[in-house]
């Protein structure tokens, strides 16, 4: 029984109820594997440090991060922190705010110009002077989001009608002359983002391109270069494997293959999302052991992982939460670091870690339905092939739970909870016997104990019998 899949769980349940938390599937790459591909567990989170408790007894949440050529920034709750290798937190100044930021950097002499925007003001820390100054400059309106591209900071005004850029190689000194409209369609500016020396400026209903001419006023609109595609939320766009990603306005996810937008989401991703606020989605993404993966988040909703290396789709979801604690990730020092949407922690993303802080990081998979064409069914057992006799002897919780459901997926079973076996035993059999009778039916599998939990395939016996 091939169990390795994405997350695709219908509206209409007994059509398809597939569905993939905390694990990332893995095609094999060579003809002889076991089998067609693996459900990898996806790593934990190693508490790395902790931001001072705020003076105004706010939480002080993640809402931004940047490496700054290995100096790692952070923006939690009111205050902009550098943190340093062994996880000390120095503030830096005051960000005023409790939404999402957006950060850039520049190089100058002897250091960098970090630059933040909160949604109506901006704010430069200068590494040289070690001085946090608010933008003063008559000319500058607020913004929302910024990138840099060719010495210049890109970025969009509060009301969205425009988007202007820095003077050059300055992050405190703008002009009113360098400013731009939409020219295509009327639509409201949603956001925008630098890929390949290009800035692509998104609107609610379609996509304008400008490149750096050199002129007077440094930027043009590609002629002939419109994207009639919008988006669905200022922070839902990321760059990745040399491409874009973004929520479009329809509800659909798409990458950009070239100025083409390609849909990546499947229809049940897409019906899940229906009714969920877009514009408070965010993204990030992460790239490791040959995964690059896109996750984007609703606060009102689930997170969605997809990965460009296999074009599927899952889910990550921390305990006792819909959706993952994590608000934003960066690379820095050699390993990734993560931010907490709920209070002040950063973590490294941990390959040999099984919890999250100390909370169960719970993995699952929803298999796809068995059925022989609504004839009754007798099934003896099903066993999983899994990793085994892998992990840390200290660990005596060793389990893997099933369940099932044979109305697709609107009621289930009590969970039947087998070990999997102690350390060094790599032949231990993951068999669940007397599963009964059933028309159609699919399984569900949960690991939440602290050890490796990758699934590779199932066997099963069933036969067919008389209604």
């Amino acid at each position: 029984l091939d169990i390795v899949g994405g997350a695709y769980q219908d509206s209409t349940r007994s059509f398809d109820s597939q569905d993939c938390v905390n694990y990332l599937p893995e095609s094999a790459q060579s003809p002889g594997a076991r089998a067609r591909g693996i459900l990898r567990g996806l790593p934990g989170l190693t508490l790395f440090a902790t931001a001072p408790d705020p003076e105004d007894n706010t939480v002080p949440s993640m809402r931004g991060v940047r490496n700054v050529e290995g100096r790692l920034f952070v923006v939690m709750g009111q205050y902009l922190y550098e943190v340093s290798t062994a996880g000390a937190f120095t503030s830096r100044g005051t960000i005023p705010g409790t939404g999402r930021v957006s950060m850039s950097h520049q190089q100058i002499t002897n250091g960098y110009e970090v630059i933040i925007v909160n949604g109506s003001q901006g704010y430069v820390y200068n590494t040289v002077t070690t001085t946090l100054v608010t933008i003063t400059d008559s000319s500058f309106p607020g913004s929302f989001v910024v990138d840099f591209i060719d010495q210049y900071f890109a970025q969009v005004e509060p009301n969205r009608g425009y988007w202007f850029h820095s003077d050059l190689a300055s992050a405190t000194s703008y002009l009113s002359t360098d400013r731009y409209e939409a020219e295509a369609s009327p639509d409201k500016i949603v956001t925008l983002i630098v890929d390949h020396r290009e800035v692509w400026v998104l609107g609610e209903r379609t996509i304008e391109i400008y490149s750096n001419t050199g002129g007077t006023q440094p930027f043009a609109r590609q002629d002939g270069t419109v994207i009639e595609q919008g988006c669905g939320g200022r922070y839902t766009v990321v760059q990745l494997d040399n491409s874009i990603f973004w929520l479009g306005n329809d509800g659909i996810f798409y990458r950009a293959n070239g100025y083409t937008p390609v849909r990546i989401s499947t229809h049940a991703v897409e019906q899940e999302i229906s009714d969920k606020v877009w514009s408070s989605c965010y993204a990030f993404t992460w790239s490791d052991r040959g995964h690059k993966v896109i996750y984007w988040t609703f606060p009102d909703g689930l997170t969605w992982g997809y990965d460009a290396a296999t074009g599927l789709w899952h889910r990550r979801e921390s305990y006792q939460r819909s959706n993952w604690r994590v608000a934003d990730m960066v690379y820095w020092n050699n390993q990734w670091i993560a931010g907490d949407s709920y209070n002040g922690k950063l973590y490294i993303v941990d390959w040999d870690n099984y919890t999250e802080d100390d909370d169960p990081l719970v993995a699952s998979r929803t298999i796809q339905f068995l059925h022989a064409n609504q004839n009754e069914v007798f099934q003896n057992y099903l066993e999983l092939v899994m990793a085994v006799g892998l992990g840390n002897t200290d660990s005596v919780d060793r389990q893997v739970s099933l369940r099932f459901s044979d109305d697709g997926g609107f009621n289930w079973s009590a969970w039947n909870s087998i070990s999997i076996g102690q350390v060094g035993g790599y032949t231990e059999r993951v068999r669940f016997w007397r599963l009964g009778r059933f028309t159609c039916r699919t399984f569900q599998i949960q690991v939440s104990s602290p050890v490796k939990r990758d699934l590779i395939t199932a066997a099963i016996e069933m036969r067919e019998g008389m209604s």
